[in-house]
């Protein structure tokens, strides 16, 4: 990658605010159209301008064969995160729905790292299951680590026939520091990436017959959610 010249100051976006765009760009009218896939398991991938902010939101959608409860039981394992998220270093659980996130960086960016918050929700009709996170204040800045300006991530679970599950993965991150201006090149491989890594993941032996105990310990909420007997183990 060459060096980019003109840096900007980073903008800082509200938690709320950036929920909101996100929230509110969800329908593909607001994405354009990255790559488009053609069968079920492709990765369609797509990208979104942010008000007020020189750096892009990304999406991404693909249909995995494992049952929703394979896919939470790897986002729930923090000792998995580098093997399936874009660009994760570590993962450490905290209290109150919170996890400490370390991020690689790509030169010329240095690490980066995060407290984030995540709210889990469940659409009665169809039974989607929202894992919504958001950077919060709370943790002690670390040496060697730059806390990232802004950070909203969204996957959306769609329990589907036969044991499928439909992933939706938006996100928004703004690195802060000196690269805010370069974060679209960094981070436009996330989507393709992160689906690629959790597919894998939730289709291996490891979780493919994971149990709901496996995934409550970092998403709680998700107790007395329903799920489709196809994806519930036996």
């Amino acid at each position: 990658m060459k060096k980019a010249t003109g840096w900007t100051r980073p903008v800082r976006v509200s938690a709320l605010a950036v929920t909101l765009m996100l929230s509110a760009g969800s329908m593909a009218a607001d994405w354009e159209t990255v790559n488009e896939g053609s069968a079920r398991t492709d990765i369609s991938t797509y990208e979104k301008a942010m008000e007020d902010s020189p750096v892009k939101a990304f999406r991404g959608v693909t249909e995995v064969q494992a049952p929703v409860l394979s896919v939470l039981a790897v986002m729930a394992d923090a000792s998995a995160c580098s093997e399936w998220l874009y660009q994760c270093q570590s993962l450490e659980l905290r209290d109150n729905d919170q996890a400490y996130i370390r991020f690689k960086g790509i030169w010329p960016a240095k690490d980066r790292d995060a407290l984030i918050k995540t709210r889990t929700t469940q659409n009665e009709e169809t039974g989607a299951i929202t894992l919504a996170s958001h950077a919060v204040d709370g943790e002690p800045e670390q040496e060697g680590y730059v806390r990232v300006a802004a950070l909203e991530d969204q996957f959306i679970l769609t329990p589907l026939d036969n044991g499928w599950t439909r992933i939706e993965f938006e996100t928004f991150i703004d690195p802060g520091g000196n690269v805010s201006s370069v974060a679209n090149v960094i981070s436009h491989k996330a989507p393709q990436e992160t689906l690629q890594g959790l597919r894998e993941m939730a289709s291996s032996e490891t979780y493919q017959n994971a149990k709901l105990d496996s995934a409550l310990k970092r998403y709680p909420e998700l107790k007395g959610m329903d799920l489709p007997q196809s994806h519930t183990p036996e």
